[in-house]
């Protein structure tokens, strides 16, 4: 019989084991920003040393990380990987958080999500990693090591989509932004470990509905 555990259990037990993150990893709101554009499908040292090129070059100051033209700005993030379709995505969120993320600020989060997930390269982690450590609002993130994490603690056996994890999870999420930032933090360090450490538990979801077709 595997040990039934909630979500909030689960905070509790990485935080025992793993102790505060205290995550975005950066050291301003700039640089965070653009590490959650050179972070896609990369690791972060990759991303580190792309952030250490534009930190070299522009200090993330915002107007001169917009000024510098595109294939300069390619060459800079190259170690990161993906690097033109990355400089367009960075200058696209870069600029709606010069111009317009102090009035989305006061959109309801269901709205500001829809505004974050039409910018250019943001999908859904992204969209859920802006709501996390920018706008302070209390989301999952269903990012590869919640998928990873999830399954090990036979949550389910049929992989859901990122929007039904997501969304399962939110139904009894009680938890306040910073709690939400540290489950996202803890979850993700964890996965590094590739520890057998939750061979025993099991996590239920109760709203986890998966739809197969026949």
């Amino acid at each position: 019989m595997y040990k039934q555990i909630t979500i909030y259990d689960l905070l509790d037990i990485l935080h025992q084991k793993l102790g505060e993150q205290n995550w975005w990893p950066a050291e301003n709101t700039e640089e965070m920003l653009t590490g959650m554009i050179l972070i896609q499908n990369t690791n972060w040292k990759n991303a580190d040393r792309s952030l250490a090129n534009l930190k070299q070059a522009t200090n993330f100051e915002v107007d001169k990380m917009l000024a510098v033209p595109q294939d300069r700005l390619q060459e800079l993030i190259q170690p990161s990987g993906f690097f033109h379709n990355k400089a367009i995505h960075l200058r696209s969120l870069l600029t709606a958080y010069r111009n317009d993320f102090a009035d989305w600020e006061k959109l309801p989060t269901n709205l500001l999500r829809k505004r974050l997930v039409a910018l250019k390269g943001v999908g859904n982690e992204t969209a859920d990693v802006l709501l996390l450590y920018y706008f302070h609002r209390p989301t999952f993130v269903a990012d590869n090591y919640s998928m990873k994490l999830f399954r090990h603690l036979h949550t389910f056996t049929e992989k859901p989509t990122y929007m039904q994890l997501k969304n399962a999870v939110e139904r009894d999420f009680k938890l306040t932004s910073k709690q939400a930032e540290e489950l996202h933090a803890l979850i993700d360090e964890f996965g590094k470990l590739k520890s057998d450490f939750f061979d025993d538990y099991q996590l239920r979801l109760p709203y986890l509905t998966l739809h197969t077709s026949k």
